[in-house]
C-alpha cells in the first residue's frame, strides 16, 4: 500500500513537471461552432430573414465599396447578428440616402435587378399614365427605396387581378 502511495505521488509530481500542456478533452462539434460565433451561412440567413433582397445588397455594396453584393449581404448579416436587427435600418437608410443623390441612371440597383422586365415597365407606364422611361425610373426609385411591394401591388392592379 505504501508503495502504491509513493508511486502515485511520484507520477503526480512528474505530470506537473511536463513541459507541454495536458490534452484538453475533445469538445462537442456543435459547441465548438457556437464558440466560434456566427458563420457566413448564419449571416446570409439573417439577411434574407429580415426581408432584405438583392437590390438592398447592391445599394449597400455601392455605399460600402464592397467587391460584390454577396460581400454586402454577409457584412450586413454579421452586423445584425452581432449588434441586433436595428442595424439593418441604420445601414440601409444611410446607403439609400446616398444612392438617391445620384441620377437614376447611376443608381446601384435598376428595375431589372428586382426581377422586373421591360414588359412590366411598359404595363406600369400605361397604368401610371407615364411613358416607359418614366416607369423604369419610378420602378428603380421604388426598389432603391425599399418599396418593392408598391411595384408588386401596381402590377397586380395593372393586370386586373
Amino acid at each position: 500500500m505504501a508503495t502504491s502511495a509513493v508511486t502515485l505521488a511520484l507520477l503526480t509530481a512528474a505530470e506537473a513537471q511536463r513541459p507541454f500542456p495536458r490534452a484538453k478533452p475533445a469538445q462537442d462539434p456543435a459547441a465548438a461552432r457556437r464558440d466560434a460565433g456566427p458563420t457566413d451561412d448564419d449571416a446570409l440567413r439573417k439577411f434574407f430573414a429580415m426581408g432584405c433582397n438583392y437590390c438592398d445588397a447592391l445599394v449597400l455594396a455601392a455605399f460600402w465599396n464592397e467587391a460584390s453584393p454577396g460581400e454586402a449581404k454577409l457584412r450586413l448579416g454579421h452586423k445584425m447578428l452581432d449588434f441586433g436587427p436595428e442595424e439593418m435600418d441604420i445601414h440601409l437608410r444611410e446607403a439609400r440616402a446616398e444612392a438617391f443623390k445620384k441620377p437614376v441612371e447611376e443608381m446601384p440597383c435598376w428595375y431589372t435587378d428586382g426581377g422586373y422586365t421591360f414588359d412590366d415597365a411598359e404595363l406600369l407606364g400605361k397604368y401610371w399614365g407615364t411613358g416607359i422611361e418614366d416607369s423604369k425610373a419610378r420602378m428603380t426609385n421604388l426598389l432603391v427605396g425599399g418599396h418593392d411591394i408598391v411595384i408588386k401591388k401596381a402590377l397586380k392592379s395593372a393586370k386586373g387581378r
